[in-house]
């Protein structure tokens, strides 16, 4: 019996019609049989739970000792702050964690647009109401935003090394940045056949990510389980291996700078300013480095960290 080769797909597209800085559409045709639900069902499952996004994660509010208080002359209580500053959509640029604040003393409705703080932290639901003030009302707080992946609850932050101070209080934080994801399976046609699978997907985002950006980071997350299976590799022999590409400091200077581990927002910022390679990087001293939009002295500690491992680092 004569086999036919693994039949590709000749049309991977976007629906520009309806794509925008939330949505978006994939169709990918025609895909061998089962290949539709296959991909589609990881495609979904990576997206939803695996992508790294910001939160906020912790909340101080002045005058307040705990969540089940009231701020005088504000006409929420700090439960329902609370749920609006978690409803606050951000973007961290180049950074992993960041601070913002709103200190307002006069009547009136504040939202997102009204906090301030590090200039690489982005809110994008700027229209979020957080609270509510009548004439006698005054409130100062802090939100701190953090990177991380997933869901977690307020009272896990503990695993995660956060404590529960007086005055502080901790956050349900929801990182995901993709918030759905639907794919449907339609039969498509390859000459006389009709059982080749046609694979469309709508994705939603908040904003912080693109749609097409959130299926690249998705499909390198898939390419890069997959790549070490036929090798057999053990999770725990990754480092060593690492460390023996990395022996050779003539090799580390031209390695790229997505091949390194300073984190993919950082690295993101220096390939938009020309910094491709670790050589590129050490050629730029750190006060060149911090005139580039996005890039904080964190992310500069960041960068030196990693350069550290190498006995390397940039000049001042």
């Amino acid at each position: 019996m004569l086999y036919k080769s693994l039949y590709l797909p000749d049309m991977i597209k976007w629906e520009e019609d309806s794509l925008s800085d939330t949505f978006g559409r994939l169709e990918i045709t025609p895909l061998e049989r089962g290949f539709g639900r296959t991909l589609g069902n990881s495609l979904r499952r990576v997206l939803l739970s695996l992508l790294e996004g910001f939160a906020p994660v912790s909340l101080k509010i002045e005058g307040v000792e705990h969540q089940f208080s009231t701020v005088s002359g504000v006409v929420q209580d700090v439960t329902e702050l609370v749920l609006n500053v978690k409803s606050l959509i951000f973007n961290l640029e180049g950074q992993e964690k960041g601070t913002t604040r709103l200190d307002v003393s006069e009547q009136g409705k504040f939202t997102g647009k009204d906090l301030t703080g590090d200039k690489h932290l982005k809110v994008i639901n700027e229209d979020q109401e957080i609270a509510q003030l009548d004439s006698t009302g005054k409130l100062s707080m802090e939100i701190t935003v953090e990177k991380g992946k997933g869901f977690i609850p307020a009272d896990e932050w503990s695993i995660h090394g956060k404590e529960e101070k007086a005055g502080t209080i901790l956050l349900d934080s929801w990182f995901s940045p993709v918030r759905k994801v639907n794919f449907q399976v339609k039969s498509a046609r390859v000459g006389d056949r009709t059982d080749y699978d046609h694979l469309i997907m709508d994705i939603s985002t908040d904003g912080s990510i693109a749609p097409k950006e959130a299926v690249e980071e998705a499909c390198e997350i898939l390419i890069e389980h997959l790549q070490m299976i036929p090798g057999g590799l053990e999770p725990e022999e990754k480092p060593d291996l690492i460390k023996e590409e990395k022996n050779s400091k003539n090799d580390f200077l031209s390695f790229a700078i997505d091949d390194t581990d300073i984190p993919t927002r950082i690295a993101n910022v220096l390939k938009s300013a020309g910094i491709k390679t670790v050589n590129d990087l050490l050629e730029k001293k750190s006060t060149d480095i911090l005139k580039i939009g996005g890039f904080g002295p964190s992310s500069l500690d960041t960068v030196n960290e990693v350069l550290r491992k190498q006995n390397l680092l940039i000049d001042e």
